[in-house]
């Protein structure tokens, strides 16, 4: 199963990449909670937790709509059982501030 949910964390960022909303949403339940309290994302736009569909749309429209520029590769996928490990970097430029930023960003993935 670990192999699978590997290729799951895969597919889903594929997915983020072209923005295609609806198989994004098709691999949450409705009651997802997404917690960002302790990453970089929650800092940035000023709240911790996710919940529902309807909260991630809201994430993702703010999240892109704050970049005039914004990419992010997985460098890494890490099996690690019920989890996924992701490492992958990202760069962007502020819409507003015109600021480039680059992060390598850690993601701990859950699945059941």
């Amino acid at each position: 199963m670990s192999e699978e949910n590997v290729e799951i964390v895969r597919r889903l960022y594929e997915a983020v990449a072209r923005h295609d909303t609806a198989t994004v949403l098709a691999a949450y339940d409705p009651e997802v909670e997404w917690d960002l309290s302790r990453s970089l994302w929650g800092d940035l736009t000023g709240r911790a937790l996710y919940r529902g569909h309807e909260e991630l749309r809201t994430f993702y429209r703010e999240w892109y709509g704050a970049w005039a520029k914004y990419d992010e590769v997985v460098q890494d996928l890490i099996d690690a059982g019920e989890h996924v490990i992701v490492v992958a970097k990202g760069h962007g430029r502020g819409k507003v501030s015109g600021a480039e930023v680059g992060w390598t960003q850690y993601g701990v993935w859950t699945l059941r």
